[in-house]
Order: structure tokens, then C-alpha cells, then sequence
């Protein structure tokens, strides 16, 4: 297992995090590490609202690559190139930092569940909030084969 690695002032910050939750997810896959289920679920629950909004910055990064309209001349061009590397262009931009930043949040969020023993997949928990959901409208699903 790699460790992420973020550029720029990021990696600072977040490389010694993504390290140590790396380390933490090595401890869990070999069962030296566990986690209350109850104090699993309340961190779950965290992760859940941090890996959307991550996901939703994910997303928003795309609006960052566009030119941008400084005028037309020399000066304009080098502050709309030098701009978008900083957000889209190399490791340390802000859209590669957040991509890598969302992947350490899914690797945190399977640590807590193989530390907690909650081996559910994505699937079976997608296909458990659309019962949810649909449940809601007394519609039932089908059991699968």
C-alpha cells in the first residue's frame, strides 16, 4: 500500500495525515487495530459528510479549467496560465490536492470498517438506502436471486 503524496505547502500539511491513515489501514487488514461499533458509526457518520463535501470540491474543480479573460494582451495570458496551473496544473494545485485528499478519506472510512468488523460493501449499502428511500413511499423491492 502507496502512500498518497501531495505537493506544495499540502504536503506539509496532509502527507504525515495520509501516512499515519495509511499505517492505521495496514494495522486493520491485519486485525491489530479495532474500533467500538458505536464509536465507528459516529466516525462513519463524519466521514460520510466529509467525503461528500470533498467529492462536491472534487467536482467544482472542474470550473477551474478555463482560461481566463485578463484582457488581451501579454500580461493577461501569463496571469490566466499562471492561475489555472495553480489550480488544475501540477501536484500541488488545488484540484489534484482535493482528488488525493478524497482518497484518503475513502482509505480512512475502510479502515474504520475493517477496524470495526462492518464489512459491507458499497453495494449492499447502496442497496440498503434505496430501500430506505423507496420504503418511504411504500414501494417494496424485490429480494434478488
Amino acid at each position: 500500500m502507496t502512500k498518497p503524496s501531495f505537493g506544495g505547502s499540502a504536503a506539509g500539511a496532509l502527507a504525515p495525515v495520509a501516512g499515519q491513515v495509511v499505517k492505521a489501514k495496514e494495522h486493520a487488514l491485519a486485525g491489530t487495530l479495532s474500533i467500538d461499533l458505536d464509536a465507528a458509526n459516529a466516525i462513519l457518520k463524519q466521514l460520510a459528510t466529509l467525503r461528500l463535501r470533498a467529492a462536491d470540491l472534487v467536482r467544482d474543480c472542474a470550473d477551474l479549467d478555463t482560461p481566463l479573460k485578463f484582457g488581451d494582451n501579454w500580461v493577461g495570458e501569463i496571469m490566466s496560465r499562471r492561475l489555472r496551473e495553480v489550480a488544475v496544473g501540477r501536484r500541488g494545485a488545488v484540484t489534484p490536492v482535493l482528488t488525493t485528499f478524497h482518497q484518503v478519506l475513502d482509505d480512512l472510512e475502510a479502515t474504520v470498517r475493517f477496524a470495526a468488523g462492518v464489512y459491507e460493501t458499497t453495494d449492499e449499502q447502496a442497496e440498503a438506502d434505496l430501500r430506505r428511500a423507496i420504503g418511504r413511499f411504500g414501494v417494496q423491492l424485490e429480494e434478488g436471486p
